[in-house]
Parts: structure tokens; sequence; C-alpha cells
């Protein structure tokens, strides 16, 4: 199955495939049904779901985005440095989807991947699901925040675990 997508010039194809795995496999966690994910009135079924999700990829050092349509995401989280992932004060501490720091680049992506498809399901899903209906118009709300958890607890939190035991 595939996900509609889009590569900057300056994106090499690893690293577009790359954030395309990391969003599929968000998407394929957060479609499960125990999440009870509605879409005009009916669960939403993975296949489903990445029809109607684009991706595109850039690097041009600017915000990653999350919408109803789409993810952007930019490629300064691979390509930097310092590996660093940073959320929003107001959660920043959350021992689940506050912030870390590793020495793997691919692990901030995938949470970076995480944050944004957690917009996206909101946004998009939100209206039609019975626990987001009420909190899914706030940017970085209860609705995106539980989308969130659930994505950096199954996905990337485990993996943050695994290279802190073995260091």
């Amino acid at each position: 199955m595939s996900v509609r997508s889009k590569r900057g010039s300056n994106v090499t194809p690893e690293e577009h495939k790359l954030v395309i795995k990391f969003a599929k496999q968000c998407l394929k966690e957060i479609c499960k049904k125990q999440h009870e994910l509605e879409y005009a009135g009916k669960p939403v079924v993975y296949a489903e779901a990445l029809k109607r999700l684009s991706v595109q990829t850039k690097h041009k050092g600017q915000r990653s985005y999350g919408g109803p349509q789409r993810i952007s995401i930019d490629m300064r989280y691979l390509r930097k440095p310092s590996y660093k992932m940073t959320e929003y004060s107001a959660y920043a501490a959350d021992p689940v989807i506050g912030e870390f720091e590793t020495h793997d680049p691919e692990l901030v992506l995938f949470a970076v991947v995480a944050h944004e498809i957690a917009h996206h399901v909101q946004m998009l899903y939100g209206p039609s699901t019975r626990y987001l209906k009420k909190t899914y118009r706030k940017s970085h709300g209860e609705a995106f925040k539980s989308i969130y958890r659930e994505l950096r607890r199954t996905l990337v939190n485990p993996q943050i675990q695994s290279i802190k035991q073995a260091a």
C-alpha cells in the first residue's frame, strides 16, 4: 500500500522513504480497533487512512506541519548535529510525550513524524471520533496529546528505552 507523497528537491530518496515508513507505522498503529477512530460514521481502516494522507518532505530549516490532508516534514531533524527532540513547554516535561535526547537522529525524526501524524489524525478524524470530538480543535490540546501519547508510547519510546539500556 502506498501513500501519496512529494519529495523535496534537496531531500534524498532514502530520507523520503524513511519518513514515509515512519508515517505508515504511525498510521497503522493509530488505526487499530482499540483506538476507535471514526470517519463519516464508520471505523477508520488503515488502507483507507493511507489514501487520505499525503506526505511531503523538504529541507528548508522550517517547521514541520500536520493537518487534515497532509504532513510536511523538514529533514533538519535528521541532518542536524544535536539530537534533542524538543516539545512545547506545556508538555515538555511529560514522561511519555516530553522532550528527550539521543544519539540516533532517526529516532528524533520518528518522534517528529509521530507528532505531525497526531495532528493529521486529530484534525481529520477528531470531529467524527467520540473521545476526540470535544477537544480536537485546540492544536496541542487533549485530543492531540492522547493521540501523540499512544504513538510515542507504542512506537518511539520503546526505542528510546532500548538505547538507554544499551548505554
